[in-house]
């Protein structure tokens, strides 16, 4: 889930709509919340909506299609990539959709491969619904504040999370009013797949008995139909009671009860399988999703624009404020200025004065600093004949026995640590050697040092 930081997954029911959250967490998504909301009230924008923190932490909106509005085909065909099945599947579609085919919108699902039949078709599963009301039931999420990344059929999640394991017919009964999944699963393969509506009451037998003889008898003329078939109901207790009557009189095997996922469980997997790779199977039609990122991205250049705007005028303002502020300051130092004429040209003699005197007596301690430490770091053996002192810098040399040249190191070395009178500053900044040179058996030598300021005391 590296693309997706959460995933919203919004069901639509006649009495209301259901809006699960979910965030991911490594390769999955995590349940976060279910919110119930009535069919008139708005999706909770801090959820739902979009602006430029998507940029980097990408929401996923996924918005069921009611059962009832979406057909279901099941085809085999010789395995290929998705790209060249969705070739094969365009050209089938006038044979596969009950509606023309420029009128509607269509996407498939592609079973995995058969692991013992690598060579064996593969199943696709085709989902088709009327454009007409796609595009109204996406008009009805805009008006509510859901604009839609997807658009599922969770009878699809519903198929895949049953798990078939065994030949038979697969029966997934629908809510109240909306039609019955019937799943065909043969050779380890669905063979046939239908949403079939069944009227309440008496009829509701005899129909559904009517459908399963068809299409058995159209598995037999295929060839795909190995055995009769065994009934697994895909329901809870409940269920299961009002269902399995209508099974009793002709399944010869009886019936397999089989426990759904709950609807928050189907949230899950069809946020989990549309985030993972879910642009086959999404019935939204391209030009609505082109749209809704065109207009993302037309309201945060706004608001971009907007922030701009506002920021600048926003400093304008308190360039003028300080501009003011900083005239009145100015007007007012002048008067003062002006106030204070000749006190202040007195304060600037009498300060030309005090530097005067403390340069003057800096200097003194310095030079008495910088003779302290030539008297106390000169060696015995070295003798000292000149000292020139300047502001920065004093000169030294002199001559020394020959024979002990190190003695000149020892007291360049003692001059580098020689410390103000506070014991704790250097008192020069750099002290060189000039040169050393043996004159008739005498060692010559001088030092220029670099006094560290002239400002300390």
């Amino acid at each position: 889930m590296s693309r997706w930081y959460s995933a919203n997954v919004l069901e639509t029911q006649p009495g209301g709509r259901r809006l699960w959250r979910f965030s991911a967490r490594g390769s999955r998504f995590v349940f976060d919340s279910e919110k119930t909301l009535t069919l008139q009230e708005p999706a909770p924008p801090a959820a739902v909506a979009k602006s430029w923190q998507s940029l980097v932490r990408p929401r996923l909106n996924i918005a069921w299609l009611p059962p009832d509005k979406v057909f279901f085909r099941a085809v085999q065909l010789p395995g290929a990539d998705a790209s060249e099945m969705a070739a094969m599947v365009e050209l089938q579609l006038e044979k596969l959709s009950p509606l023309p085919v420029t009128h509607i919108v269509w996407s498939f699902y592609l079973m995995p491969r058969i692991e013992s039949k690598p060579d064996a078709l593969r199943t696709v599963i085709v989902i088709i619904a009327a454009r007409s009301y796609v595009e109204e039931f996406l008009g009805d999420l805009e008006r509510q504040g859901f604009l839609a990344d997807r658009i599922e059929c969770p009878g699809l999640d519903q198929l895949l999370s049953a798990k078939m394991n065994g030949d038979g017919l697969w029966f997934f009964p629908g809510a109240p009013g909306e039609p019955v999944l019937i799943a065909w699963h043969y050779g380890s393969a669905i063979q046939n797949l239908t949403l079939l509506p069944l009227p309440e009451g008496p009829e509701r037998a005899s129909q559904l008995k009517a459908h399963i003889e068809q299409i058995a008898w159209a598995g037999e003329l295929e060839g795909w139909l190995t055995a009769p078939p065994r009934i697994h109901l895909v329901a809870n207790s409940a269920e299961a009671d009002a269902w399995r009557p209508l099974f009793m009189e002709w399944a010869d095997h009886g019936v397999e009860v089989v426990a759904p996922a709950a609807p928050a469980e189907l949230a899950a997997v069809s946020a989990q399988r549309t985030g993972t790779d879910g642009a086959s199977t999404s019935l939204l039609p391209p030009e609505f999703g082109a749209r809704y990122h065109r207009q993302l991205m037309d309201r945060l250049w706004m608001r971009g624009v907007m922030a701009v705007v506002g920021v600048y005028l926003l400093a304008v303002l308190c360039y003028f404020a300080a501009s003011f502020e900083m005239k009145r300051e100015n007007d007012r130092a002048h008067s003062e200025l002006a106030s204070l004429g000749a006190s202040y040209t007195n304060a600037l003699l009498d300060d030309v004065q005090i530097k005067l005197i403390t340069e003057r007596q800096n200097l003194k301690y310095a030079a008495l600093d910088c003779w302290a430490a030539v008297a106390a770091n000169l060696p015995e053996n070295l003798t000292l004949e000149n000292l020139y002192f300047n502001r920065a810098k004093i000169e030294i040399s002199g001559t020394g026995d020959s024979e002990l040249a190190n003695d000149v190191y020892d007291f360049q070395n003692g001059l580098r640590k020689a410390t103000d009178a506070t014991q704790t500053n250097p008192l020069f900044t750099n002290v060189t050697l000039n040169y050393t040179r043996v004159q008739s058996g005498k060692t010559a030598w001088s030092f220029t040092c670099s006094i560290k300021s002239s400002e300390a005391p």
